[in-house]
């Protein structure tokens, strides 16, 4: 648990020692398979594809200058998340640590869904791991156990079921003082805010070479309402509660700010952070919606969704 010896901060320079230049974190556990491995793949990959349309075959896709610069984003508020002080300053601050989980959860995922890596990041991949990639892709396609496990991980209903139960069961008290004063068990809340959050908005945008599980932009919606409304109602029981619901960041030497003022600043990052996100993914499945009704599209309902249809009736006399 950090100890802050608030009154040594007397001067502008000593703020920015103490808040800005000091604390700064490298957890391998979560910025290696997430940030450092993927970047490393990205980059390389799109290395690969500006080559290849030198030499005249098509651009890969993911590799136009938007998704690149969506791409950039993502990873960096990923890194601010991570790599800087805010992870130091999370165990002392309630709203410090809820900046970090809308950041993760919420805004990163648009980000890196939306600019499409997947096929970018395969071409980044070493020449001689291309057999093995080849394979599990084959394995993972085809029908067997390993395909079942793929596609039941991947399920859109099970996606917004694990969204919202990360959302809600890390603001269990006992947890969190868990999370805060054991690092392993706070990589296991890092972990999990990531898959959920990269896992639901791969149903919420396109993002090829994969398949889409959730076609329907209608569906969309209602998912995105399902998971901002479930964002809005923990931010009112926080900042609406008569006291704190957490001791660990209620007992920390030299911290001037009330558990409860703390906490409330915390519900007001989380009413406001998470719209924006899901405002603006909403937003791109309404242009979908219009511009596939516009286009006479029509789209099967999801396949984890019961098809209900209407009987048919034909009026007498119609039938010859």
């Amino acid at each position: 648990m950090p100890d802050m010896n608030m009154s040594a901060v007397s001067s502008h320079a000593g703020f920015v020692v103490k808040y800005l230049l000091s604390n700064w974190s490298l957890d391998l556990i979560i910025t290696l398979p997430f940030i450092i491995v993927p970047s490393l793949l990205y980059f390389r990959g799109l290395k690969v594809a500006y080559r290849d349309q030198s030499e005249g075959r098509p651009l890969s896709v993911g590799a136009d200058t938007q998704s690149v610069i969506m791409f950039m984003i993502g990873m960096f508020l990923m890194s601010v998340s991570f790599f800087t002080p805010v992870m130091y300053w999370s165990m002392v601050y309630l709203y410090m640590h809820m900046l970090i989980h809308v950041l993760v959860m919420i805004a990163v995922p648009p980000f890196i869904v939306g600019s499409k890596p997947w096929q970018i990041m395969r071409l980044g991949v070493p020449n001689r791991l291309d057999g093995a990639m080849d394979k599990l892709a084959t394995i993972v396609s085809l029908e067997g156990p390993l395909a079942s496990i793929m596609r039941f991980l991947t399920n859109p209903l099970l996606a917004l079921i694990y969204f919202i139960a990360v959302m809600w069961v890390w603001f269990y008290p006992p947890l969190m003082t868990y999370a805060v004063t054991n690092e392993y068990v706070m990589d296991l809340m890092h972990f999990t805010f990531i898959t959920a959050g990269i896992g639901l908005f791969v149903h919420l945008i396109d993002n090829p070479p994969f398949p889409k599980r959730v076609g329907n932009p209608v569906i969309r919606l209602g998912m995105i309402l399902v998971g901002t409304y479930s964002s809005f109602m923990l931010a009112m029981l926080l900042g609406l509660s008569s006291g704190p619901w957490f001791s660990v960041y209620s007992h920390i030497p030299g911290k001037t700010l009330s558990a409860m003022a703390d906490q409330q600043i915390a519900a007001s990052v989380l009413w406001v952070l998470c719209m924006e996100p899901f405002v603006y993914t909403a937003y791109y499945n309404i242009k979908l919606w219009m511009s596939q009704s516009d286009a006479g599209e029509y789209n099967e309902p999801t396949p984890w969704l019961k098809r209900i249809k209407r009987p048919v009736v034909v009026p007498p006399g119609s039938q010859n």
